[in-house]
């Protein structure tokens, strides 16, 4: 399990109170035209987006439960009509896991999905009217250009090294850094930044994707995506030499292109047609080609004794970046078929599982696409489960598959005094791989993958032999949220990699350096422990946000709030900022962040962007996005 979201668990919670290449590759019956219409079915998950809602239910719960506020409010309470402007996945947000989730409390999601219907007045994904979260850009933004600074997508490149050569700052200039401004917004869980054309584009689980002036946060435009977006934008020229930014929809199993200068929608597609399906890795795009990793949510939904457990398995969708026609859909194993009852005396399938929580990271070299996978939820063996995986960029064959760990089943709810009926037997650790493989250059022109995994583990692969392990690592005990989570990063020399080890026996949170040509680890900084302003589990020095490089530094995110810039030759800590103190947004208003986690940070014209306050596990609600600057000029 990938930090699984706490949707997906309030979600099972309430509803509770791949055969051979050949035979998987296949194209997939979905268009873009068929695609508008997918707002919905897609099992709990697809309650999110609010689709499927029923407005008079809606109107019966507001009066019984909000109106007594809303109707006539104070102080910061909204009203109805403020509300009503936001489209119904930023509502049922706000009730699941932002501020109004304590009014929510024990809520199915029918009704929650109700309580959005009714009183949103923009039943449609598009552009905003307006952004709440910022002041309307005044300026006319230059030219759209790929040729200035820029960091494009999750991994700054197609290979996903996190790396930036070409920072506008240097390593001296680091310890200098002050917040410049600091964006408020609605959400939990988010892309991070990514900039390009004088932009800066920001996606957000309540459905809002910004595109912001980088230099004061200001708005050029905003548009809402139903299901709302865990995902990094990426931006690239189409064929009639218009920009777009590629995103996917977090729970609504769809990938969009919108125009990066006006936010208009270009197509929208849906990729894939499981249940439980939630897309958390984002799409990288390659040779006019958008590929689109695709995750699930049903290793917690599966808590329930009365769900038939599981027939979700992972699956890479490449999409034609001009139309949005889907090329083709692989899946990590076999269509999920009966294999026994559970104690409840319910069906269950499988084999199931091998989600793809990372993004993909293209080979163009040998013509390959490496992905890595999470780990099986039935007692059947899948063997590309918690593997590295190579698939032809053309055909999506599956061309190598390096399983890294076996017979590691797992679901939510299977350890303690009653575990759930569903649990595979015996229940597995839960050491998911959720990073995007780091293709890799040595000096000597020979390349090698490198991964991380929720074990601790560590591995260089060979891409030329099948990825065979070249040298390996382990640096704890790892566990569901243990090791390595979200992702490290590289620079020419070295690999850099953040552990995590929340609710690990004998954790080793900190930073840790490995020259990558031998695997020789060259470093170690353990995290310190800090006070917190919120008193549970999250408070430490849990690295598990994912980590950039720049030369000469890493940036690492703590979950106590605490963002570092690290000496990369020593691992000496050069800058430290307490992102959980307060601070003044762009809309005027006090704000502030909390556990860093999830989606890293990214550098580019001189500035360095990242968000804090991740999954409200610091009892913020919603997210902020802080740029940071020499002297904050």
């Amino acid at each position: 399990m990938r930090s699984m979201s706490a949707l997906a668990l309030g979600l099972a919670l309430a509803t509770c109170v791949m055969a051979e290449a050949r035979a998987q590759a296949k194209p997939a019956p979905t268009s873009a035209e068929g695609a508008a219409q997918a707002e919905g079915g897609n099992g709990s998950m697809g309650q999110f987006t609010g689709a499927g809602g029923d407005p008079a239910l809606g109107e019966n719960l507001y009066k019984s439960k909000c109106a007594s506020c809303h109707d006539t409010p104070s102080g910061r309470i909204p009203p109805k009509a403020a509300i009503a402007q936001n489209t119904p996945t930023f509502i049922v947000s706000a009730l699941v896991e932002g501020v109004m989730r304590p009014m929510a409390f024990g809520m199915a999601p029918h009704d929650i999905a109700s309580v959005a219907a009714y009183l949103s007045a923009r039943k449609d994904g598009g552009l905003g009217a307006g952004v709440l979260e910022a002041p309307a850009c005044t300026d006319k933004p230059g030219a759209f250009t790929l040729a200035g600074p820029a960091w494009n997508g999750w991994g700054n490149g197609e290979t996903q090294g996190r790396f930036q050569p070409k920072p506008g700052l240097s390593a001296a200039e680091v310890p200098r850094l002050k917040l410049k401004w600091a964006l408020a917004y609605a959400g939990t869980r988010n892309g991070q930044a990514t900039v390009a054309g004088g932009r800066l584009f920001l996606a957000s689980s309540s459905g809002a994707v910004y595109a912001l002036n980088p230099q004061i946060g200001c708005a050029y435009w905003r548009f809402d995506v139903p299901g709302g977006s865990r995902s990094s934008v990426t931006v690239g020229k189409l064929a009639n030499g218009r920009y777009a930014a590629f995103l996917t929809g977090w729970t609504e199993r769809t990938a969009y292109a919108l125009d990066a200068e006006t936010g208009a929608l270009i197509w929208k597609t849906r990729v894939d047609n499981q249940n439980e399906v939630q897309m958390t890795g984002s799409p990288v795009l390659h040779a006019g080609r958008l590929y689109i990793p695709v995750s699930s949510a049903e290793e917690a939904i599966a808590i329930d004794d009365k769900y038939e457990c599981c027939k979700f398995r992972g699956a890479v969708v490449a999409v034609d970046a001009a139309s949005g026609k889907v090329a083709w859909e692989t899946f990590m194993g076999p269509e999920p078929k009966p294999f026994k009852k559970n104690p409840k005396g319910v069906q269950m399938y499988g084999p199931a599982g091998a989600a793809i929580w990372g993004s993909p990271t293209i080979d163009a070299r040998r013509g390959l696409l490496y992905v890595t996978t999470g780990d099986s939820y039935t007692d059947l063996a899948m063997d590309k489960a918690e593997a590295v995986v190579a698939l032809d960029l053309k055909s999506g064959a599956i061309r190598w598959a390096n399983q890294l760990t076996k017979g590691d089943n797992y679901i939510i709810g299977c350890y303690g005094p009653t575990p759930r009926a569903n649990c595979p037997s015996p229940s597995g650790p839960d050491y998911d791989f959720g990073v995007a493989p780091v293709l890799h250059t040595l000096q000597n022109g020979k390349q090698l993958i490198l991964v991380g995994q929720k074990s601790s583990q560590v591995y260089a692969l060979d891409p030329d032999a099948k990825g065979k392990v070249v040298w390996a690592h382990r640096l704890s005990v790892g566990g569901p949220l243990g090791g390595v989570e979200f992702g490290p990063a590289a620079d020419r020399a070295n690999y850099y990699v953040g552990i995590s080890d929340i609710y690990v026996k004998d954790p080793k949170p900190g930073l840790y350096a490995f020259r990558i040509a031998d695997g020789e680890l060259l470093w170690s900084a353990p995290s310190p422990s800090v006070a917190c302003a919120w008193k549970n589990p999250y408070c430490t020095g849990a690295i598990s946000q994912a980590v950039t490089a720049m030369p000469g530094i890493v940036f690492a995110g703590a979950m106590n709030g605490h963002f570092r810039a690290y000496d990369s030759q020593t691992g000496r800590v050069v800058w430290d900022v307490d992102t959980a103190a307060p601070m003044s947004s762009v809309s005027g208003k006090e704000t502030k962040g909390g556990v860093m986690d999830g989606a890293g940070a990214t550098v580019a014209g001189g500035a360095v962007y990242v968000t804090s306050g991740y999954q409200g596990r610091s009892g913020a609600s919603g997210m902020v996005l802080m740029a940071f600057s020499v002297d904050g000029r």
